[in-house]
């Protein structure tokens, strides 16, 4: 170890003194200060002395009518809280390690995860690793800053998208197919009228604008893209569709899934219709192994019909 740096068995001692110090520069009055801390003033005074000879400046200026940080303790008043919040969580991380705790991997579905297998992706994962697991959901762009804020380690996102910084893997694909109303037209020519005369339904764009963008690039082949009508989700808009009030398109497993409680007819786009991905995203500074073995099956239940596909990582 350097010489210059401070020993570890001095450290407690230093870390007890930040603490003291982030509560005395908030009150900026020793009385009250201690009486926070729980310990006597002159006892705090002391400390603060200690402090400032240890770190070499000096961090309170202290005037006859009130107290006041010094540049270097406006300084430590940043940073402080920073390093003490780093060694609870390193303390922390210790002791469940040491009671056998695992913390649970946290994954954020895409909307409609159910539909989309993304239980049964998960699932698989739990039973196979025999990991502990919690779950949200949300549209593709919020699961992103989940994962890049760290409040999330898997995230299930529609590609495209930005993940400039993160690791991508597809993980099953599935087939887009036109939505209309239950009721209506009949016999395919009838069908392809109604299709090309109704308003198109879609959801916002800035909810998920990749998968939003691939499926206009779709509707291009048949119709003038522009959507004439907005809903929230995708409940709402296969609701809109099933009153009449307009068509949409949508992904195979979801769309049948809202056919079960809604009025709508659900059209293939052809025998060899257009596909759109489900994929997984995590931060670089994940635990690769946990992350091969979390894609790996999420890709066994989302390539089952598909067994020659293989899961795609940039």
């Amino acid at each position: 170890m350097p010489g210059d740096q401070e020993p570890l068995l001095s450290l407690s001692g230093l870390l007890r003194r930040l603490e003291y110090f982030v509560v005395v520069a908030d009150e900026l009055h020793l009385g009250r200060a201690a009486q926070r801390c729980g310990v006597s003033q002159p006892t705090l005074s002391h400390q603060m002395k200690v402090l400032e000879k240890e770190l070499g400046a000096e961090l309170l200026s202290r005037g006859n009518r009130r107290m006041a940080l010094t540049p270097p303790g406006r300084a430590l008043q940043e940073e402080a809280p920073q390093l003490l919040q780093r060694t609870y969580a390193i303390k922390a991380r210790i002791k469940d390690a040491a009671a056998g705790h695992r913390r649970p991997v946290r994954v954020a579905f895409s909307r409609s995860g159910h539909a989309l297998r993304q239980r049964e992706m998960v699932a698989e994962f739990r039973e196979h690793d025999d990991v502990p697991v919690s779950v949200e959901s949300g549209w593709s762009e919020r699961n992103i800053e989940l994962v890049r804020a760290g409040r999330a380690d898997f995230a299930f996102v529609r590609p495209p998208v930005d993940a400039d910084g993160l690791r991508l893997s597809v993980v099953g694909s599935v087939e887009l197919v036109r939505l209309l109303p239950g009721s209506g037209a009949t016999g395919r020519a009838a069908e392809e009228r109604q299709a090309r005369e109704l308003p198109l339904v879609m959801w916002p764009r800035a909810l998920a604008p990749g998968l939003y963008d691939r499926i206009l690039d779709v509707v291009r082949q048949e119709r003038s893209p522009q959507v004439a009508w907005e809903e929230p989700d995708y409940i709402n808009v296969a609701a809109a569709v099933a009153s009449g009030a307009g068509m949409s398109y949508m992904d195979r497993d979801i769309a049948e899934w809202m056919s079960l409680s809604v009025d709508l007819r659900v059209r293939p786009l052809g025998p060899h219709g257009p596909r759109t991905d489900i994929a997984v995203v995590w931060r670089h500074d994940q635990d690769q192994d946990l992350a091969s073995r979390f894609v790996s099956a999420c890709c066994r239940i989302g390539y089952v019909r598909h067994a020659d596909r293989r899961c795609l990582v940039r």
